[in-house]
């Protein structure tokens, strides 16, 4: 049995992705930090939403997503305080303000990541119910959470894990195609 768990965490740790070492020096979509980490910029976004109100409020999660990839707490508080000023002008569940808020609240990046997830799953909805052209894609890693799996939403095809960062950069897969 302990042979048969060794085995499978070994594939999937190979399915998700390059080793760190390799992925030091992939720049596609980032660049290189004065300290020579890599730094995860972000795709540009193509979907289009109702309006100008709700695209700011996707446009602060995946701000904060990018913190998540980046590994970097204070990057994730100050995104998740505009995504709360952002949702403020529109109308939206209060369980996304109060995730939002919880990882405003935590310097604790595995804090922040949990709230990232349940965050997540309310987004999913308003990005659905509100995108008006283009496509995001609803990402998914089964390594998150100890073998729990989670999810997340990006404006590009092309993985990269927020729950993870730099430690399984590219683990995961694309789930579904919002548009």
């Amino acid at each position: 049995m302990k042979k048969l768990f060794l085995v499978l965490s070994s594939f999937l740790i190979l399915a998700c992705g390059e080793s760190k070492k390799n992925q030091e020096t992939v720049t596609v979509s980032g660049s290189e930090s004065s300290t020579g980490k890599l730094v995860y910029n972000g795709a540009k976004r193509d979907a289009k939403f109702k309006n100008d109100e709700v695209t700011s409020v996707y446009d602060n999660y995946n701000k904060l997503k990018t913190a998540l990839v980046n590994t970097d707490s204070e990057a994730a508080q100050n995104a998740a305080e505009e995504m709360i000023s952002s949702m403020e002008a529109v109308e939206v569940e209060a369980d996304l303000r109060e995730e939002a808020q919880a990882i405003a609240n935590t310097k604790d990046i595995n804090k922040q990541r949990a709230h990232f997830e349940k965050l997540t799953s309310g987004v999913k909805t308003f990005v659905e119910e509100n995108i008006s052209g283009g496509t995001l894609y609803y990402q998914y890693c089964p390594m998150a959470f100890d073998g729990k799996g989670a999810y997340w939403i990006s404006n590009e095809k092309k993985v990269y894990n927020p729950y993870f960062g730099d430690v399984m950069l590219n683990c995961g897969t694309v789930s579904e195609e919002i548009n």
